[in-house]
């Protein structure tokens, strides 16, 4: 029987559930910290890593660092990423520092749904991502 005057203690469960995919420790630390209250947040440094985590949980959104270290930089872990279960129509949003003429074209049209350059303004990021789970839902 349910007691609904009981609090939930997982409130996990109605949180977004996402994927930060970076190299910079710091970034990853200050990202985790500014969107944990909001978001179910996990993090790794690299393509391999964010594969091996989709293969085993169910992510809403994935912020993908498109200058990641090892073999898969970040256009290549979004292809990768989306032949994975059900994430061919999920939000990609690169979080990257490359912003010359045609990189956001160059990204979007490689598979990533959103583009936010870094340094960017945390209000901005969640507003990225909260629009990004609105246009799938």
């Amino acid at each position: 029987m349910i007691n609904m005057n009981e609090k939930v203690e997982n409130t996990n469960l109605l949180k977004p559930k996402l994927l930060f995919v970076e190299d910079d420790q710091i970034t990853i630390d200050i990202v985790k910290r500014i969107l944990k209250n909001k978001y179910d947040i996990d993090c790794t440094r690299n393509g391999e890593d964010a594969l091996e985590k989709a293969i085993e949980n169910d992510y809403d959104v994935f912020l993908i660092d498109i200058g990641l270290p090892g073999k898969m930089n970040g256009i290549a872990t979004t292809k990768e990423l989306k032949e994975i279960k059900n994430n061919r129509n999920k939000p990609y949003i690169a979080v990257t520092a490359y912003v010359m003429p045609g990189d956001k074209k160059l990204f979007l049209s490689e598979g990533l749904t959103h583009y936010i350059s870094k340094p960017f303004e945390f209000q901005k990021l969640i507003d990225l991502i909260e629009t990004a789970l609105n246009e799938v839902n």
